[in-house]
């Protein structure tokens, strides 16, 4: 990306619909969740992840329609409008259920058991987005949401699991499930389930930086380790699976050189492809990315 395109590209103001075209990587941020909407507009939702983290109080999201271009839509949720975040905005997720957009944030806020998950919703995907409840809904981090065939949503952390009520904002138990995933590691983070076909895939990244997941065949288990997505990869990684006009697409960040002055981590895209058993092929960070199409 030239000079121009990167100092757009991480000012991370409310302007929207800044362009940027790219391959690998796509721009400054880190911790995708991929979404496609109803429209057809594939999205991802990250962190901003601003050099001083205690400054990140806002999200953006960006969009695109043809895997090269993407649109910054500028700042969609912040500290303010949850009414109880106050600072180190992190790691989202986001859904679609009930013709609403339902975007779950992660608010350290300092740390010492004051942060947590909240949930705010919107009709469009880019916004604006109102929040829920006015406060969190749980004490945990990095939320991971999976909505199951038969209607029954999930909200996941590391290796805990709750039921969500049909409204999306409230939980069926204040107590978590333990998911058996055969292993647990004394680091990792980034929980992220997806399904394809009739198997559940539970993901995250071993040690912070390596992708890895298990298969089962229940949102809530038990799973069985099947291997790597990605090997180790910078300081740390975060991802999404977005299944985008039939093809998968594995969402991931990099740690960048001392490019930016502002940022530390920039978002990537490769494609994920699967054997007939069910099992994914490791993916390898490529310059190209998304941006070619899948050979």
């Amino acid at each position: 990306m030239n000079k121009l395109s990167n100092l757009f590209s991480i000012a991370f103001v409310s302007i929207a619909f800044l362009q940027l075209s790219a391959q690998n990587p796509l721009f400054w941020a880190a911790d995708p969740s991929g979404i496609v909407a109803h429209d057809g507009r594939l999205f991802v939702f990250p962190t901003n992840d601003l050099k001083n983290w205690n400054d990140q109080k806002t999200w953006n999201c960006w969009s695109t329609t043809d895997l090269k271009t993407w649109t910054d839509h500028g700042v969609i949720f912040d500290a303010k409008m949850s009414g109880w975040g106050v600072n180190n905005a992190w790691a989202p997720d986001i859904t679609y259920k009930n013709g609403k957009y339902y975007f779950y944030y992660y608010f350290q806020n300092g740390g010492n058991g004051k942060g947590g998950v909240g949930v705010a919703t919107s009709l469009n995907p880019e916004g604006p987005y109102t929040e829920s409840t006015g406060k969190r809904l749980v004490a945990m981090h990095d939320p991971a949401i999976f909505n199951d065939d038969d209607g029954q949503s999930y909200l996941y952390s590391q290796n805990k699991a709750y039921l969500l009520n049909d409204d999306m904002i409230s939980l069926k138990s204040d107590k978590p499930i333990t998911l058996e995933i055969g292993e647990v590691p004394d680091k990792y983070e980034a929980t992220y389930v997806f399904k394809r076909d009739s198997i559940y895939y539970f993901t995250y990244a071993k040690k912070f930086n390596n992708l890895v997941y298990f298969t089962g065949k229940s949102p809530l288990g038990p799973f069985r380790y099947r291997g790597e997505i990605m090997k180790p990869y910078g300081g740390n990684n975060h991802h999404s699976v977005v299944n985008y006009k039939g093809q998968w697409i594995l969402f991931y960040h990099e740690w960048a050189p001392n490019e930016s002055t502002t940022c530390n981590r920039r978002i990537r895209a490769e494609w994920l492809t699967f054997n007939a058993d069910g099992t994914i092929n490791i993916v390898t960070p490529t310059a190209e990315g998304i941006s070619v199409p899948k050979q």
